[in-house]
């Protein structure tokens, strides 16, 4: 089954356009394509693919994929308003065991994106944590000429503004606190782009899930959806193989550790996400 859908939001004067779809099969999730914002070329692809559940006691390790098979309902689109701005969102239902999930994905009028994945439900009594694993393939401006920052407590100066480090070659990163990230088209420079903050409960990586944040260039062959990783190992690193990601086209995964707590009501839900704050658009 496949279910999909194209977005000119909001209709009357539109700042965002792109396409979604839920497939069976190698299941990711809700997937995006060809995100613009203001008519700006933000995100080629977005999607989560993969959900890594870890127990202090004697159950799992798991790894969960939401697809149409364990979807409640359909794919739901819907906006809303707050004194600040207006916003669309896309989601999706999903029952896995005991695990109740909601993949929302929130699109702001002032351009920032939340992909937010919501948890409820206990399949074994002990403390665990659900590791999130976003995939978003950027493409600020063009696929090409895209470059990540890390913003590092010092003073030294990149070329990007105190403290701005530049990935130049894929990297694997594990950070506490974690850290804030910037996407750009090195053709602009630092005018504008995007932001990544980490969400209030996204957690710090373990030696189960042991990163953070990865940045490689694209392959088309190394987007292997549902299919990469495995409840023992995520497989992040087979992609790892040094390239150079100076102003190329670029792939970062974000990993959320989202603690739930044996003694929290079943009832109760957890979020974790990033946030994405766009900068220097008109």
């Amino acid at each position: 089954m496949t279910s999909s859908g194209t977005v000119l939001w909001p209709p009357e004067a539109p700042v965002w356009s792109f396409q979604w779809q839920i497939v069976d099969g190698d299941s990711e999730g809700i997937v995006f394509k060809n995100v613009s914002y203001k008519g700006t070329s933000v995100l080629f692809k977005a999607s989560l693919p993969m959900i890594r559940v870890q127990y202090d006691g004697p159950a799992g390790p798991y790894k969960d994929s939401l697809s149409s098979s364990n979807m409640q309902g359909t794919v739901n689109v819907y906006e809303g308003t707050n004194p600040a701005f207006r916003f669309l969102v896309v989601e999706s239902n999903h029952s896995i065991g005991n695990y109740r999930l909601t993949n929302r994905w929130i699109f702001r009028s002032d351009g920032a994106i939340l992909p937010q994945l919501y948890s409820a439900g206990l399949q074994a009594p002990y403390n665990h944590r659900h590791h999130v694993y976003w995939r978003l393939d950027w493409d600020i401006l063009t696929p090409s000429w895209n470059l990540v920052l890390e913003n590092l407590p010092v003073g030294t100066d990149w070329g990007y503004g105190p403290g701005w480090m530049p990935y130049t070659i894929e990297s694997v990163v594990a950070r506490s606190p974690r850290s804030t990230y910037a996407v750009i088209n090195k053709r602009l420079g630092t005018q504008a782009g995007y932001r990544v903050f980490p969400g209030p409960f996204d957690g710090i990586a373990d030696g189960f899930a042991s990163l953070d944040t990865a940045v490689f260039a694209w392959h088309a062959d190394e987007d292997l959806r549902g299919r990469l990783g495995t409840r023992l190992d995520d497989q992040i690193l087979t992609q790892a193989t040094g390239e150079s990601i100076d102003g190329q086209d670029l792939v970062m995964w974000w990993c959320a550790h989202l603690d739930h707590h044996a003694s929290d009501p079943a009832s109760e839900w957890h979020v974790c996400g990033p946030i994405l704050q766009p900068f220097g658009f008109p």
